[in-house]
Parts: structure tokens; C-alpha cells; sequence
């Protein structure tokens, strides 16, 4: 499995604070058959250095080496988490914040404010050919009210990547009723872990994934933490599992049906 979405470096956003605990984090996703982890710190937000990139860039080098010597057989690949705010596509553009070399980049949209101007800034990054990744929509206010605004994105080319442990009850059942929908309606192509720590919020993939299997069956589920994520970090165009749907299109013909029977009901 690879986990393309985690806060394993140290001393830099709201992961751990030092290499001990990142080490930790490396073993728990080698001892669950993760293989490859993606790092992708925060940027423009939750980082404890107000943004100096150049510190983010040391950090990261230090982390290689230190990864390196610690012998656990789990590859590395460098990414980030960035903030969605009204210069993201310049700042995506100038410092590079893609997955490696790919294409793809991860963005967080602030809680509960999925604007159409945001959603502007995505299609110009698509316009770039660049592949916003859209964080964990299903812990997002402004997704799980606004189900249709995620279809729009997805309809558009983004990507959607979902939290394991939204899956298995970790957040909440708001957002576990969020991703089924969200897989029911084929708007999620990625589960990471978007660990955090080796004990709360761990880099722990393979029990979310059975949990997925039964939402869309067991090889699409096992796509999401194989083969997508392989996919990405190769810089290919991902799998193709069908057209996207309307969550809000389904409610309404289902809010009409419901209509029409009790109608009938009263004839």
C-alpha cells in the first residue's frame, strides 16, 4: 500500500515534534504494509515557522537523512497540504508543491467556505496542468452540506482523497456517512491516512481499506491505497471507474418520488 497524504515530519505544522516520533510513525505504517509514504506538511497554514520555506526544505532534507539511517524499509516521497487562498495557483506555481515532480498537488479548503471563487482557482490550476488532489472533503462542512460542489470538482478533474479513519468511526459518523456517499456516488479515487502520530491518527491503511471494500468492493477499494496512488506517484493519468454522480440530483428525484407516493397515498 502507499499513503499519499501524512504529517510525518517533525518540529514543522501539527504532526510530531521530533525525529523519535516520526521514526514511530515510519514503523507503524512499515508493520501495517504500507510501503511508500508521501510527506505533505502543511503550507500557508498550522505551520510553526510563520511559512519560511526555507526551513521546510531543511526539515526535509534532515528527514531523508535520518530516514535513511533508520533502515525501515518504507520509501519516501515529498509533497505538501496547501491551504487554498486567493494566490494559490501562483504560489503552487513558484514553489512547486506538487507530489515530487508530478502533476498532482494536494489542497485544503478552509472549513465550510467551498466558494465559487474557489472553485474558480481549481479549474485554473487544471487550465496549468496541474491535478488538485482535494483533501478529506468528508471533514469539510462546506462539502458534506454542499455534496454537489464536490461532484463539480470532480466533474472538472480534480481528485478526492478521503481519510482512513473517516471510514472506520474515527471522525465521527457525520463524516464516516460522508464518504459513503461520497464512494456511492464515484467522487473518491484515494484513502490515506493523513496520519498525524504513531498512536493518535496513525499511518494505518489496510482497515480501512476492508471497511471500503464494503462500500465498492474489494478491488476498487484496494485501488485507492495500490494502484491510484502508484498511478500519481508515476505522474500517469489515474484509472478509469466510471462517470462521477450528483449526490444533490439523487436526493431530488428521490425527494420527487417521495412526493409523488405520498400523494398517491392520500388518493
Amino acid at each position: 500500500m502507499i499513503d499519499l497524504h501524512t504529517h510525518m515530519l517533525w518540529g514543522w505544522d501539527d504532526g510530531p515534534d521530533n525525529w523519535p516520533q516520526s521514526l514511530s510513525m515510519l514503523r507503524v505504517a512499515a508493520k501495517d504494509g504500507i510501503t511508500a509514504v508521501v510527506l505533505t506538511p502543511h503550507v500557508f497554514r498550522f505551520d510553526r515557522h510563520d511559512g519560511d520555506l526555507t526551513v521546510l526544505g531543511l526539515r526535509m532534507a534532515e528527514f531523508e537523512e535520518a530516514a535513511t539511517r533508520s533502515g525501515v524499509p518504507v520509501g519516501l516521497h515529498w509533497g505538501a497540504e496547501v491551504a487554498v487562498h486567493p494566490e494559490v495557483v501562483e504560489a503552487i506555481e513558484r514553489h512547486r508543491f506538487t507530489i515530487d515532480a508530478t502533476r498532482y498537488v494536494f489542497v485544503e479548503f478552509p472549513p465550510a467556505q467551498v466558494t465559487e471563487r474557489s472553485m474558480i482557482l481549481m479549474t485554473r490550476l487544471l487550465r496549468k496542468g496541474l491535478v488538485p488532489i482535494i483533501s478529506h472533503p468528508e471533514r469539510n462542512p462546506g462539502f458534506v452540506e454542499r455534496p454537489e460542489r464536490l461532484y463539480d470538482l470532480v466533474a472538472r478533474g480534480c481528485a478526492v482523497q478521503v481519510t482512513a479513519m473517516s471510514l472506520t468511526g474515527g471522525f465521527g459518523r457525520d463524516a464516516e456517512r460522508a464518504v459513503r456517499l461520497f464512494m456511492n456516488h464515484n467522487l473518491v479515487h484515494i484513502i490515506a491516512s493523513d496520519a498525524h502520530g504513531a498512536v493518535i491518527r496513525p499511518p494505518v491503511l489496510s482497515r480501512a481499506a476492508e471497511a471500503a471494500g464494503a462500500i465498492v468492493g474489494p478491488e476498487r477499494a484496494g485501488a485507492m491505497v495500490k494502484e491510484i496512488p502508484r498511478a500519481i506517484l508515476e505522474n500517469r493519468d489515474l484509472p478509469d471507474w466510471g462517470r462521477p454522480t450528483n449526490p444533490l440530483r439523487c436526493r431530488i428525484r428521490l425527494g420527487r418520488w417521495a412526493s409523488v407516493a405520498w400523494m398517491r397515498g392520500r388518493s
